[in-house]
C-alpha cells in the first residue's frame, strides 16, 4: 500500500495499492494514476508531502527537499521526485 499524507498533521491525501516506484535522477520517482481534483490537492502542498511505502514487516518513508511533483494530465499520472528515504521495520 502506498499513502500520501500532509506533513503537518499527517491528513491522509491519496491511498493506492497501484503504484510504481523506481530510481531515477532525484532519487525516486513514485508514480501513480488519480483524478484532476487529487492531483491539485497534490501540486498544492508539493513541498509538504510525505509519502509511505508499506509491506508486511517494512515502512519506507520518502520526502522531497525541492518538492518535485508533476502531473501528466493526458495520462492522468502523478509524479512525486522524493530525494530523501527511510526504511523501518513495523
Amino acid at each position: 500500500m502506498l499513502y500520501v499524507r500532509h506533513t503537518v498533521g499527517s491528513r491522509l491525501f491519496y491511498e493506492t495499492t497501484e503504484y510504481e516506484i523506481k530510481p531515477s535522477d532525484h532519487g525516486w520517482e513514485i508514480s501513480f494514476n488519480t483524478d484532476n481534483e487529487t492531483a491539485a490537492t497534490l501540486l498544492k502542498f508539493h513541498n509538504e508531502l510525505n509519502i509511505f511505502y508499506v509491506e508486511e514487516n517494512q515502512k519506507t518513508w520518502f520526502y522531497s527537499s525541492e518538492g518535485i511533483v508533476e502531473f501528466l494530465e493526458d495520462q492522468s499520472k502523478l509524479l512525486i521526485y522524493a530525494d530523501h528515504k527511510t526504511a523501518y521495520p513495523v
